[in-house]
């Protein structure tokens, strides 16, 4: 949540400058400021305020714990990811929008939480295809796992962290 609030922090300003603006800029400016705001309450609501998941949970009787692990983060950003996928949308169009009114020099890089969780469900995907088919076909039937869920305590819990 931390990388959310520097971006919405990062944002505001652009919204707020002094400098006068075309009417085009000034909605980019707005829009951006407007889905920042709505990116982040989405955050709340599909990442942090998520159900825990426990090991018994997950049936997974003499699993190998990494077998395991490797399912639950792809199967963790695939719900995600799905969750906020509207909210990602908006954000990228907002920025890409600002980003054709304005010089080269003065874009907004978008180094991201939303980069980096699809790349992760990318990633996490091929490691899942890995696994044997039987322990896929296992994960993908759990319907605790098919929204978001709290995925960083439940790992420290199957890898006896916690």
């Amino acid at each position: 949540m931390n990388k959310l609030y520097y971006l919405l922090v990062l944002f505001l300003p652009v919204v707020t400058s002094a400098e006068t603006l075309t009417p085009e800029l000034f909605f980019a400016k707005v829009k951006l400021q407007e889905t920042t705001i709505s990116y982040t309450k989405s955050m709340e609501t599909c990442f942090e305020h998520t159900p825990r998941v426990t090991p018994s949970q997950l049936e997974i009787d003499k699993l190998e714990t990494e077998l395991v692990v490797d399912a639950v983060y792809y199967l963790h950003y695939v719900a995600l990811n799905h969750c906020m996928k509207d909210e990602y949308i908006r954000f990228l169009s907002a920025v890409n929008y600002y980003n054709s009114l304005v010089n080269r020099d003065e874009w907004l890089e978008v180094d991201s939480f939303v980069i980096s969780a699809l790349e992760e469900e990318v990633r996490g995907e091929f490691e899942f295809k890995q696994l044997p088919e039987a322990v896929q076909q296992h994960f993908l039937q759990l319907d605790i796992l098919k929204t978001p869920f709290d995925a960083a305590t439940l790992v420290m819990e199957l890898r006896g962290d916690l």
